[in-house]
């Protein structure tokens, strides 16, 4: 195998991980925001229904 082609594929091999950092980097940011915007949902279920309460 050529210089060439283990240079090309060694590049290609740290392009895939870091691919694949990124995208599990992406995914847990989504998970971290996924559970604030389901407490911000609560929250306001439960002030939706307080005012419901109070008229």
């Amino acid at each position: 195998m050529s210089a060439v082609a283990c240079i090309v594929s060694l590049i290609a091999a740290c392009m895939c991980i870091a691919f694949g950092v990124v995208r599990l980097g992406n995914w847990l940011i989504d998970r971290r925001e996924q559970g604030r915007a389901r407490v911000i949902r609560d929250a306001a279920f439960v002030a939706q229904a307080s005012a419901e309460v109070r008229r």
